[in-house]
């Protein structure tokens, strides 16, 4: 599977998540600075610039208004166990498809087990190399005093150092 461009979407408000460490414009910039020297990587505001809580079906609503093109939704296949709480689900695939990675140690099989034949049809598997990284690990790093430079480029990091987003760095 090759995408002609990958989009990134940092949430505004995340309804299901508590307070982020870092406010959504910090997590805008890390975003823009994790993918500038990418050249088929691009970030959107779209979610930030919108208030209230951050949908995926409201946030591809006016995306596909304001940009018409064919898109694909990128998860891990961790997210994917719960897309069917996610607001509007169904709507969702009809919008788009989802390309799911395997992500941890859920396999395509678990991530789609018990899931609605809706659903199924509107997954299609890429294989990409391993990342059990998370967010949330890397902030527990910070948190702990522990190294992250494996898990981060040097200009996230030095933005994140900076502002102290995570204590003290």
């Amino acid at each position: 599977m090759e995408f002609d461009e990958v989009m990134f979407i940092p949430a505004g408000r995340n309804p299901t998540k508590g307070k982020p460490g870092a406010n959504a414009k910090d997590r805008l910039e890390m975003t823009r600075l994790l993918v500038n020297d990418e050249p088929n990587f691009s970030v959107s505001d779209i979610e930030l610039v919108r208030s209230g809580p951050s949908y995926m079906v409201e946030t591809l609503m006016e995306l596909t208004y304001a940009r018409p093109a064919e898109y694909w939704l990128i998860l891990g296949s961790d997210a994917l166990k719960g897309f069917t709480e996610w607001k509007s689900p169904e709507r969702i695939v009809k919008m788009v498809r989802l390309a799911v990675a395997g992500r941890g140690h859920r396999s395509a099989a678990e991530a789609l087990l018990g899931s609605p034949h809706w659903l199924q049809e509107a997954v299609d598997w890429f294989e990409m190399t391993p990342n059990l990284v998370s967010s949330s690990a890397i902030r527990e790093k910070f948190f702990r005093r522990q190294p992250v430079t494996n898990e981060l480029t040097k200009p996230v990091l030095n933005y994140i150092k900076e502002r102290k987003l995570y204590g003290e760095g």
